[in-house]
C-alpha cells in the first residue's frame, strides 16, 4: 500500500512545475501574533528560498505538502542562502512600503527553508553556522525557532550551531501520528521506527535545545473521528516522550499535494474547526494538564513584509495553502479567531466559549458518528482501483 500511495504522489509531482525565482531573495517574511513567557509578542518568521526537501526530492514527500512548489528552478548556493540571510538582517528584501525594520524587535523568530534545517544536503553546515554566528547581534532575539525531520537531528547539526550561538533554540520535528499505519500510509512521513524521533528528542535536550512536535491533524484516509482520536493520542504521546511543545496542524490544501488530489475526487476533506477544541481539550484531559505549550498551526494574525501573499490568489505566495480548515461560510471566520486567541493567550476558553452554529455545528456532530469499518490497507486500494 506504500509503494501505491508513493506512486500517485510522484505521478502527482512530475506536474508540478519549476519556476524562476530570485535565489538571492528570501520567499517570504511575516510578523505574527505568538504567545512567549506569559504575554501576546510580535514574531519574526523567515522563510528561506531552499533547493527543497530531500525526501520531497525522494520518494515524492508527504501527502499532504507541497512545500516543493516553492523550489527554484536553478540550484540555491551557499552565496545565494548568505545573500538571503543578508538582506533580512540589512532590511533590502522588505517590500512592505514605510516598513521601518529592525530584526532586533522581535523576541522570536522562526527560521524556516521548506525543509530540514539540519540535513546539510539541503542547505551547508557552513551557511547554518553563518547564519546563527550573526544572531548574536541581536540580543532582544530570546528565542529562535527551525524545523526539521528526525533523522537529521544529529550532534553534529547541534553542536554546529550551539559552538557559535546561545540562545534558545527550539526545533521543530514533523511527529505527524504515533501510529505507524496513519504515519506511513496517511502521511507518507517515510519514519517507520518511531525510534528516530525519541532518539532526536534526547539529542536535543542532551545540548538544551527545545524539542516541538508538529501533529498533523486529519491525513487522507481518515474520518474526522479518527483523525481527532489520533491527534489527541499523538499529541499525548508526544508530551511523554519529552517534547516540550505540541503544533497540532490542520490539514491545508496546496497545488500538487495527495490531499489536494483526493479532495478533487470527493474522497477527502479538510478537517472541521469544531474539532480542534475536542483535540485541545482531550489533551488536557488525558494529561491532567492546563499548562501545557499547545499551539494550533497556520492560526495567527500576520503581517506579510516580504513575499508574494496577500495580493489575491493567482499572484499569492507559491507555498500558500488553496484551502485551509473550515466550517460553514457563516461562523469559520468567528471560529478562526478564537484560534488565534487561543495561540496568542493560551486560554482554553477562547475555543469552549464560541458560540455554537445554528447552521453547521450539528452537522460536525453527526460527521463526528461515521464510522468506516475498513482498513486503512483496504481504502486506499478501494480508492486507486478506481
Amino acid at each position: 500500500m506504500i509503494n501505491i500511495v508513493e506512486k500517485q504522489i510522484k505521478h502527482l509531482r512530475k506536474e508540478t512545475p519549476l519556476k524562476e525565482f530570485d535565489n538571492n531573495k528570501p520567499a517570504e517574511i511575516e510578523i505574527n501574533k505568538f504567545f512567549y513567557e506569559g504575554k501576546m509578542i510580535d514574531r519574526i518568521m523567515v522563510v528561506l528560498r531552499t533547493n527543497g526537501c530531500e525526501h520531497y526530492k525522494k520518494t515524492g514527500g508527504c501527502s499532504m505538502c507541497s512545500h516543493f512548489n516553492g523550489t527554484p528552478k536553478h540550484k540555491v548556493t551557499d552565496k545565494n542562502y548568505i545573500n538571503q540571510w543578508n538582506s533580512v538582517v540589512n532590511g533590502e528584501c522588505i517590500e512592505k512600503d514605510g516598513c521601518k525594520f529592525d530584526l532586533n524587535d522581535y523576541p522570536v523568530l522562526c527560521l524556516y527553508n521548506l525543509g530540514s534545517l539540519f540535513n546539510k544536503n539541503e542547505i551547508s553546515l557552513p551557511v547554518i553556522r553563518y547564519i546563527f554566528k550573526s544572531l548574536n547581534e541581536f540580543k532582544n532575539i530570546k528565542k529562535v525557532i527551525v524545523e526539521s525531520r528526525a533523522e537529521y537531528v544529529t550532534e553534529e547539526a547541534i553542536k554546529n550551531i550551539k559552538e557559535v550561538y546561545d540562545g534558545i533554540v527550539e526545533v521543530g520535528i514533523g511527529v505527524e501520528s504515533t501510529n505507524t499505519n496513519i504515519r506511513e500510509l496517511c502521511h507518507h512521513k517515510g519514519i517507520e521506527d518511531i525510534k528516530i524521533i525519541k532518539n532526536a528528542v534526547k539529542t536535543l535536550h542532551k545540548y538544551s535545545f527545545k524539542a516541538l512536535a508538529y501533529v498533523n491533524f486529519k491525513p487522507v484516509f481518515l474520518t474526522e473521528k479518527e483523525a481527532v482520536d489520533d491527534a489527541i493520542k499523538t499529541s499525548v504521546d508526544s508530551f511523554k516522550m519529552g517534547f516540550d511543545a505540541v503544533s497540532v496542524e490542520p490539514t491545508s490544501l496546496q497545488d500538487y499535494s495527495l490531499a489536494n488530489y483526493l479532495y478533487e475526487m470527493g474522497q477527502y476533506r479538510v478537517p472541521w474547526l469544531w474539532s480542534i477544541e475536542r483535540i485541545v481539550s482531550g489533551i488536557y484531559d488525558k494529561l491532567k494538564n492546563k499548562k501545557l505549550d499547545i499551539r494550533i498551526g497556520g492560526y495567527f494574525d500576520e503581517e506579510v513584509l516580504s513575499g508574494s501573499q496577500g495580493v489575491g490568489y493567482e499572484g499569492k505566495n507559491e507555498i500558500f495553502p488553496t484551502l485551509t480548515s473550515s466550517n460553514c461560510s457563516l461562523c469559520t471566520n468567528r471560529y478562526i479567531d478564537g484560534i488565534k486567541k487561543f495561540n496568542a493567550t493560551y486560554d482554553i476558553k477562547s475555543l469552549t466559549e464560541i458560540e455554537k452554529c445554528p447552521h453547521c455545528y450539528r452537522i460536525w456532530l453527526d460527521t463526528m458518528k461515521i464510522k468506516d469499518s475498513r482498513s486503512i490497507e483496504q481504502r486506499i486500494k478501494d480508492i486507486f482501483s478506481k
